[in-house]
């Protein structure tokens, strides 16, 4: 039986959750907002059952930073998070900027404002900013 496109760029998300989505939607010629919903439901477990693929578990999808959120679920239960548009507007270079620069602000400010919750935002910037890295 031949994949649909839409099971190919699961698959590909599957085997490459830190995939930047504007690359993905040109390697695979399908418009953005397509691409988008097909990451948000395979990052979050809802597309595993599928798209048959032994080799992958789900353990790979659930570490990514973008299943994270401190201090509520107002970006993660977005279309689209902001950070994930920012990464397919920005170069790689702006996008590591941007999150370190949040790094710093919630760093900067936990003791004035958030506490340890300033801190476990920072850290979310700062895993994230791991996860594109190690794509390098």
């Amino acid at each position: 039986m031949k994949k649909s496109k839409s099971a190919k760029v699961a698959e590909y998300f599957l085997k490459h959750p830190n995939a930047v989505p504007k690359d993905v939607g040109a390697k695979f010629v399908m418009h953005m907002p397509q691409v988008y919903g097909i990451r948000k439901r395979v990052l979050s477990g809802s597309m595993l059952g599928d798209v048959a693929n032994p080799q992958v578990t789900t353990d790979a999808v659930t570490q990514t930073a973008d299943l994270q959120q401190v201090g509520g679920s107002h970006y993660k239960n977005m279309a689209v998070q902001p950070w994930v548009a920012m990464e397919s507007w920005m170069t790689p270079e702006q996008f590591a900027g941007f999150l370190r620069g949040n790094a710093i602000k919630y760093l900067a400010r936990c003791d004035v404002k958030g506490g340890i919750d300033d801190i476990k935002k920072a850290r979310h910037y700062i895993d994230k900013l791991v996860e594109i890295r190690n794509d390098e």
